[in-house]
This record gives structure tokens, sequence and C-alpha cells, in this order.
């Protein structure tokens, strides 16, 4: 029990810190201007032009999964963590906490890279996955909201959750209603 609440608060810690990373460094040069360029200006560019959101065929050669991805990193970091909680609180808790984090990190860089790149991703017809596509696409076209991409709980949290309507894509994403 102990494993699986830690697990579940390692969820939310994921939801937030992918919500302040997204929001306080990828969309600002307050901290440091690489992850903005990177992010806001190459990934924003890339991906906001109407027919763009998602990755043609002869594009899906550059575009790499876990390939420019500070998240892993981040993870890494946070060993410090993993590691008072398990002095704290116990081996179970421990590990609750970095099975729950890297649970969040895999599942913010997969979803990301199928959001974008849809047509082999196992889950597309999937509700939750549309769901994601569609929350992720209206942040592309309005970046100061849904910084979210695996659980929005944090853009509920702080206010930057939004279903507001963005222009359809020109684009068909067969079998998958936006």
């Amino acid at each position: 029990m102990v494993f699986v609440l830690a697990f579940l608060f390692a969820v939310w810690l994921g939801s937030v810190i992918e919500w302040v990373v997204h929001k306080h460094f990828m969309h600002s040069v307050r901290f440091m201007r690489t992850p903005h360029d990177r992010h806001a200006v190459m990934h924003h560019s890339e991906r906001r032009a109407p027919g763009k959101f998602f990755a043609k065929e002869d594009e899906l050669k550059d575009y790499h999964l876990f390939e420019t991805s500070f998240m892993p990193i981040l993870w890494l970091l946070h060993t410090p963590l993993f590691l008072s909680v398990y002095w704290v609180l116990g081996v179970a808790a421990g590990l609750g906490v970095a099975a729950g984090t890297l649970f969040y990190v895999l599942a913010y860089e997969t979803l990301h890279w199928h959001i974008h790149c849809p047509e082999e991703f196992r889950f597309r017809h999937h509700g939750w996955f549309r769901f994601l596509i569609e929350h992720h696409r209206r942040h592309h076209n309005r970046s100061n909201i849904n910084y979210n991409v695996v659980f929005p709980i944090a853009d509920w949290m702080f206010g930057t959750l939004s279903y507001r309507d963005v222009p359809a894509e020109p684009e068909q994403l067969e079998g998958v209603a936006l």
C-alpha cells in the first residue's frame, strides 16, 4: 500500500514538475535560453502551422523518440528525493516515488512523440489519447495554456487547463476524430 501511495504521489508530482518546467523553462528565457529556443521557438514553429501538427512520413526519419528531451536528465536529478523518501519512509516508499516518476517521464516521452506521430501508436483510437492530442494541439495554438502532456492535473490546479476551440487541422488523422 505504501508503494502505491508513493507511486500516485509521484505521478501528481510529475504533473506539477512537467508544468513548471514546460511553463517556466520551455516557454520563458527567464532562467535558461536553450530550452526555450529548442521548444518554444523550434518545436512550436515546426508544429504550429496548419497542417504541420502531425509529422509527415518524410519527417519521421528526423523525429526521434527521446532525441531532444531533458526529461530523463530531470528524472536523474531527483535521485536525492528518491533517497530521502527511502531513508524517511522506507524501501517501498522510495521505490514507489522512483517508479512513479520514471513512469511519468516515460509516459511523457512516449505520448508526446506519438501525439505528433500518431500513425504507429497502438492506442491512437483510445479516448484518452484522442483527448491528449486535442489538449496538446490547443497548446500549440495558444502556448500559454495546456502545459501538461500526460495528465493535466497541474493545468487544472494552476488554471491553465483550456478546452477552448482552436482551428481544426487541415490534415486528416485516419480513424481519430479531433
